[in-house]
């Protein structure tokens, strides 16, 4: 199995993360895409990843960090991205979620086009983050992005699945797509999309013990999409690996 976006680089995770890696595989999971959100993560992950190749890295400022982001941090976040290692940007986007803390839209709107450009610079491909901003997203994105990425954890909808493949997009699917509040609209998603654009990922947090937890529960995602779209575990398993290596080569 293939996790295309997980959240793996915490603190308490990294003395042990050879532990963690080696029942990842025994449970499974071939490949984990590492998506980082700082400097220190990102540094973490790149030594991690130098060691064991079956962690991708992605790294990318996301929208509810703007207020926190200076020269420096971005200076930081280009000669880390260059890493042979650092397969993506991102995740970066747009996020409308009521949070505590809320980030003027205009801010988020500059830092997510700012490193758009920056991966076409780079030539990585970039993992979206959107929450609430569907239409935006798409905007900005036809507008500025002119490699290819993935929106993960999808929850886009139907009527915008069309524009979001025609840009060049992948659609990443977490078990949350199972479990919103437009459910039967995300499974529409699901069953007609084509098949070569799809993943799936856990998009969490494991530790050496909840490994088998992380297999198990990108197992559950997979299941669950088999039967809507009435596919072979194997066949749909082995589809998503060539979607991304395509992606991600």
């Amino acid at each position: 199995m293939i996790d295309s976006h997980a959240h793996i680089c915490g603190k308490d995770l990294f003395p042990k993360w050879r532990e963690a890696a080696a029942g990842a595989k025994s449970s499974g999971i071939e490949k984990i895409m590492i998506i980082c959100r700082d400097t220190e993560e990102a540094r973490r992950v790149i030594s991690m990843a130098e060691e064991e190749p079956m962690f991708d890295v992605a790294f990318g400022y996301s929208p509810n960090d703007v207020l926190k982001i200076g020269d420096r941090e971005w200076k930081e976040l280009r000669e880390l991205v260059k890493a042979p290692c650092v397969k993506a940007v991102g995740s970066i986007g747009m996020d409308y979620f009521f949070y505590e803390t809320i980030v003027p839209k205009v801010l988020q709107k500059e830092m997510f086009i700012r490193q758009l450009h920056m991966a076409n610079e780079l030539g990585k491909p970039a993992v979206i983050h959107m929450r609430m901003a569907a239409e935006d997203t798409r905007r900005y994105i036809k507008g500025h992005l002119k490699v290819p990425g993935v929106v993960h954890g999808y929850s886009g909808g139907y009527k915008l699945m069309k524009d979001f493949l025609d840009i060049g997009m992948y659609l990443s699917f977490s078990g949350r797509a199972f479990m919103e509040a437009s459910e039967e609209n995300t499974r529409k998603v699901i069953r007609d999309m084509p098949l070569d654009r799809l993943l799936v990922e856990s998009n969490g947090v494991f530790g050496a013990p909840a490994a088998s937890g992380q297999a198990e529960h990108l197992s559950h995602i997979i299941d669950d999409i088999c039967t809507l779209r009435g596919m072979e575990k194997e066949a749909l398993t082995a589809a998503i690996r060539d979607n991304y290596g395509r992606l991600f080569s």
